[in-house]
């Protein structure tokens, strides 16, 4: 199975998107889950417009999996969201999506990428990002969550 990742522009894409982050979000141990509401279809569109953006890995036609990068400032983006469906996991997807992410964010001439995770419980995900560059960092912002790990990637 072979994913095609796409940037997130329609209504349809975004309904896609928006039911990932809630199945995202319920796959969460209950203490590592982000404490707000995934907006609606209409308010992501704007939300992950440039210079963010959203992007959805499609296998034939289903959403397997999706990220986000948002802009923390002028140069430094921000990774985020980062789930794929557990029956489409070990393919290499996540790191696909996250290769689209990184690439945006040099388009978007940003010097850095930070992202949080759980290094202890999201293990995968945290040796993933170590695979691709990642290093520990200072916090970059708070999160809703208790031992959070920073990361970050420089790009030049």
């Amino acid at each position: 199975m072979k994913a095609r990742i796409q940037r997130a522009q329609t209504t349809t894409e975004f309904e896609q998107f928006r039911e990932l982050l809630v199945e995202y979000e319920q796959s969460l141990p209950a203490d590592l889950r982000h404490d707000l509401k995934i907006p609606e279809v209409r308010m992501l569109g704007i939300e992950y417009d440039e210079p963010n953006a959203a992007f959805l890995a499609l296998v034939d036609r289903a959403a397997a999996g999706c990220v986000a990068l948002t802009t923390l400032d002028a140069s430094t983006g921000v990774i985020k969201r980062l789930y794929v469906k557990p029956a489409y996991r070990q393919l290499g997807i996540a790191r696909t999506l996250l290769t689209a992410a990184i690439q945006f964010a040099r388009e978007q001439r940003h010097l850095r990428v930070v992202l949080d995770t759980d290094r202890g419980r999201l293990h995968a995900a945290y040796k993933l990002y170590l695979e691709l560059g990642f290093v520990e960092c200072e916090p970059y912002g708070s999160v809703d969550y208790a031992c959070p790990t920073y990361m970050e990637l420089r790009l030049q």
